[in-house]
């Protein structure tokens, strides 16, 4: 709960008011949304050192701990410095602030192999789906009321946009209230019993990397996420900025509604499908929940296309099926790398390092792809007059981002073996069901409340 205010209070439109105040360019934006995935490659050797000394909880705290502390110097050095330098430094500045910004994100590559592979050994495996799923929706419940407050104080007191300096104190102000939140957060984790893991060493140490490394099934599915992951990231911080240009700036209520689109309507849409993939994944298995919603995903992302300010419906719900779908590719992916985790014998947390480090690199390509294409065609004037609207380099990443998206379920997806999971035909039944039964109750809330109840209920009664 703690950890979702921090999460979602950094998001979205401060970091992106944040980088725009500084004077970033395109390119600048696809290097802030690669960098996350860049930092990915210090897991290697962090998994190594979880295995080589068993400290899993501590070295969990030690590198969360440092990422969460370090969003206050991230957005306060930046914003003492555009004081002191005024506008003609603020190239310089923007790159020290991705400069923090790589480093903020070292700890959580530190951290994770070891939470990864603590909560492989502390989630029993027949309650995994339910449990992390359960746990993603109460930190949904914290995360909408956070977007809220920060879309409105940007909205109410950064001004109309014109102020960089007046913007970048706000947003500074909001990233060090957040990571309190953070820092809370971590702190929660040092109740949690730390379970002892064997410390490797020789072959056991080189077991952790070759395992992960020979199995073919994990490689394929890596492949799977990672091209995934590109696509996703291939749009990264472009998408908020598409938005914001849409729907208005500042005072305009651009931050309120982009922190809306983005943010809180795909959390409360979370907050209502987790159960469903939690409990999908438990009996039906991975494979048929990365089919169903690896292809949905494909029109969310050309529908980006067509979102504007006269179709600002469309946002909003492209916000909520996308996030909907992206919650079972999640679900289905974290449940795979954490049975693999689970497996010492195999390579333990080796598979989570491995797993991190090749999807996170092709993030990263996406982001940095994404951010040359945009500033090619930005450059060009690229324009594409059409009877419906104008494309512009937006809807191109859009585009480009749907096909990649295509091409990881279609290429990837049939190479998968996963001998007990169910058919798709029979796993989208049971999600459907499942959706179905949820809607109906929770129209019925109104109808119980004054009394009414079906002839079942009475009989029950």
């Amino acid at each position: 709960i703690f950890g979702s205010v921090w999460m979602n209070s950094t998001a979205g439109s401060p970091m992106t008011q944040f980088a725009k105040s500084l004077g970033a360019s395109e390119f600048q934006f696809g290097i802030l949304a690669a960098l996350p995935f860049l930092v990915s490659l210090i897991s290697l050797p962090a998994s190594l050192l979880v295995d080589a000394t068993g400290q899993r909880k501590k070295i969990f705290m030690i590198g969360l701990y440092f990422q969460r502390f370090m969003w206050i110097p991230l957005g306060l050095v930046p914003w003492w410095l555009a004081r002191k330098w005024g506008p003609g430094g603020y190239p310089t500045i923007m790159i020290l602030f991705m400069l923090f910004f790589f480093v903020m994100h070292c700890g959580q590559a530190v951290g994770g192999p070891a939470w990864t592979s603590w909560m492989a050994d502390l989630v029993p495996n027949r309650l995994r789906g339910k449990y992390f799923s359960r746990r993603r929706q109460w930190g949904i419940v914290s995360a909408i009321p956070a977007c809220l407050a920060v879309g409105w104080l940007l909205d109410r007191y950064a001004g109309d946009g014109r102020n960089a300096l007046h913007i970048m104190g706000w947003c500074a102000g909001i990233f060090a209230v957040a990571a309190l939140f953070g820092i809370v957060d971590i702190h929660l984790f040092h109740y949690i019993p730390a379970i002892a893991s064997e410390k490797k060493s020789g072959r056991g140490l080189l077991r952790s990397i070759g395992g992960p490394l020979k199995n073919r099934q994990f490689l394929r599915f890596a492949a799977f996420v990672g091209c995934m992951l590109f696509a996703v990231s291939f749009m990264g911080q472009f998408v908020t900025l598409y938005v914001l240009e849409q729907m208005g700036h500042g005072g305009s209520g651009g931050n309120t509604i982009t922190q809306m689109m983005l943010l809180v309507v795909p959390a409360a849409a979370q907050l209502l499908i987790l159960p469903i993939w939690g409990r999908a994944a438990d009996r039906m298995g991975q494979r048929p929940l990365l089919i169903i919603a690896g292809l949905g995903l494909v029109p969310v992302a050309l529908g980006w296309c067509f979102v504007s300010r006269e179709l600002v419906w469309l946002g909003y719900l492209l916000s909520a099926v996308g996030a909907m779908l992206w919650a079972g590719v999640d679900v289905a992916n974290f449940n795979i790398v954490l049975d693999w985790t689970g497996n010492e014998e195999e390579g333990g947390s080796g598979y989570f390092a491995i797993n991190s480090i090749i999807i996170n690199i092709s993030g990263c390509a996406g982001g940095l792809l994404s951010g040359v294409v945009a500033q090619y065609l930005k450059n060009h004037d690229f324009h594409w007059v059409t009877p419906i609207k104008t494309f512009t380099f937006y809807d191109a990443l859009f585009a480009l981002s749907a096909l990649v998206r295509l091409i990881s379920v279609v290429v990837f997806v049939p190479l998968l073996h996963e001998p007990q999971s169910r058919p798709t035909r029979e796993a989208f039944r049971y999600m459907g069901v499942n959706i179905y039964n949820n809607v109906f109750s929770a129209l019925q809330q109104p109808l119980k409340l004054l009394g009414f109840r079906s002839d079942d209920e009475r009989e029950a009664a």
